[in-house]
């Protein structure tokens, strides 16, 4: 079944179009290694990255990216300390991460945020009663354990008392629901969540943003050691890796064509359907691609955290978008 593909904007053309001008298309000199940690394990979740380094946009701009796959032998903590320690350039992790990183005094910043929405969800099976995160008191609920600190500030946001929720060790399947072992399910709407409607289940969503808790999602960091004295190669790598999600949102069958390299044993059709609904938490619309909001961080910081915990300015840089976007409008202009 060939998957319907989304019309794009306004602003996702004329960002393309100004993104590609950008690049004369020439690799000059010898090419930067630079090594990429990515999140989880390789699947359309990193499409943008995948077309980037398939199509050259990395080596136009002088850099060989080695893409590392994560999973769930690698936590968040062993990537940020990875980082750190310079076994990789550059990370992505959630924004819930970067935010508790920088509590706990690791030099790391974040550049860009792909995912703009956040894709948890809770599901349940329609007919259950449960469409909204009050109906999960008394009940038994399945957290991963990257979704807790979610978890934990939606019902702390709500007044939901934690001990009224009964939390059972995650199992990366659709059966515990399904066989009712527990009443919700929290996982990724762009991931393990396709599964119940490939197998036929009639489920509801339940989007944790939804309730005033918007974490921003995949976001892409560097150390500040990286800002101070490598800032042309963030640029560089930075401006790439957009070009990518660009062309991936636009060419999605294609995107998926170069996630497949990467694990052929993945499913088209689920990287399809992936691509398909995890578009509009990309490019929303409102923002250009790549985009991060003071706002937004200083919510998150104050959702996770309180108020004041952490500098918040020193958690996050615009510098390279708004150089990657402002030299878009100037090309624009000429």
């Amino acid at each position: 079944m060939r998957i319907a593909i989304f019309k794009i904007s306004a602003l996702l053309v004329f960002t393309t179009l100004s993104l590609f001008a950008c690049n004369s298309g020439e690799v000059k000199g010898s090419l930067e290694d630079i090594t990429v940690q990515l999140k989880w394990i390789h699947h359309a979740q990193f499409a943008g990255f995948y077309v980037a380094v398939k199509k050259g946009f990395y080596s136009e701009d002088n850099a060989d990216v080695t893409l590392n796959s994560g999973g769930p032998a690698i936590s968040p903590d062993t990537v940020i300390s990875d980082l750190v320690r310079g076994k990789a350039d550059f990370a992505i992790v959630g924004g819930d991460v970067l935010i508790k990183s920088r509590s706990l005094g690791e030099p790391v910043v974040a550049i860009a945020v792909i995912f703009q929405r956040n894709p948890y969800v809770y599901v349940t099976l329609k007919g259950s009663g449960i469409e909204s995160p009050q109906d999960l008191v008394g009940r038994k609920v399945m957290v991963p354990d990257d979704g807790k600190i979610q978890h934990d500030a939606l019902i702390k946001k709500l007044g939901i008392a934690k001990s009224s929720i009964t939390i059972v060790p995650f199992e990366r399947d659709t059966a515990p629901l399904i066989t009712r072992r527990v009443d919700a399910y929290m996982t990724y709407r762009t991931g393990s969540a396709l599964a119940f409607e490939e197998e036929g289940y009639e489920v509801n969503f339940i989007w944790v943003e939804n309730y005033g808790v918007r974490l921003y999602g995949d976001t892409i960091i560097t150390t500040e050691r990286m800002i101070r004295e490598n800032p042309d190669l963030i640029e560089s790598f930075l401006r790439a890796t957009l070009k990518g999600w660009r062309y991936a949102i636009e060419n999605p069958e294609e995107a998926v064509e170069a996630t497949l390299e990467y694990d052929i044993k993945l499913s088209k059709f689920r990287q399809l359907r992936m691509m398909q609904v995890q578009t509009p938490l990309i490019h929303t619309g409102k923002e250009e691609i790549g985009w991060t909001d003071r706002d937004v961080w200083v919510v998150m910081r104050d959702i996770l955290l309180g108020k004041d915990a952490i500098d918040i300015d020193e958690a996050f840089t615009m510098r390279f978008l708004n150089d990657i976007y402002g030299k878009q409008k100037q090309e624009k202009m000429r």
